[in-house]
């Protein structure tokens, strides 16, 4: 049985899954014992997408109106250091985050990953990271689409390799990834 992550947990937890998996479900209930919570939502709405407008208003309407929000920072360690230290933190999702990133060069998008991951490692905060699973499925037929893959890919492992707990939602189950698997040395 999954129970919420208790009111004085601190560390990072990653949450991973295909398109529609119940990951951000999953998240919003681990940290729902956490108080105060800052939501950061990373996706920008689409124009003329109303199929993405009406997911991110579920998000909307899911969410606790104590929950402090954050829309699609333009720096998002400058937002997390900006954070109090007895904040918790839920970031959903990196996809989002990849998108934003997109036109750097891989010298920037490296010198990007270093500075979120040493955000992401502040052991006084409770931080959430929910991330799409991208490798699953189609390859992608264009270069900013491999890119993006590829990209999203590797800040995921990264990302979870520093976290201290793992969990993979899909077909809405939730797998505890630390239970059943192994770190890949």
């Amino acid at each position: 049985m999954i129970t919420p992550i208790a009111k004085n947990y601190k560390g990072l937890i990653t949450i991973t899954g295909p398109t529609r998996s119940g990951k951000s479900k999953l998240a919003e209930f681990l940290i729902s014992e956490q108080d105060p919570v800052t939501y950061i939502a990373t996706s920008k709405p689409r124009p003329n997408d109303s199929d993405w407008q009406d997911r991110i208003d579920i998000h909307r309407q899911r969410r606790p109106d104590s929950w402090r929000l954050i829309e699609h920072p333009k720096d998002i360690s400058n937002a997390i250091e900006s954070i109090k230290g007895n904040q918790s933190i839920l970031i959903d999702s990196l996809g989002g985050l990849v998108e934003q990133h997109l036109i750097k060069d891989d010298d920037q998008w490296g010198d990007f990953q270093i500075k979120f991951l040493n955000c992401l490692s502040e052991d006084n905060l409770c931080i959430v990271v929910v991330s799409e699973e991208v490798g699953w499925g189609i390859v992608p037929a264009t270069p900013i689409g491999h890119l993006f893959r590829e990209r999203q890919s590797a800040l995921t492992s990264l990302i979870s390799r520093h976290s201290k707990r793992r969990w993979l939602a899909i077909n809405g189950t939730a797998i505890d990834l630390d239970k059943f698997g192994d770190l890949i040395p």
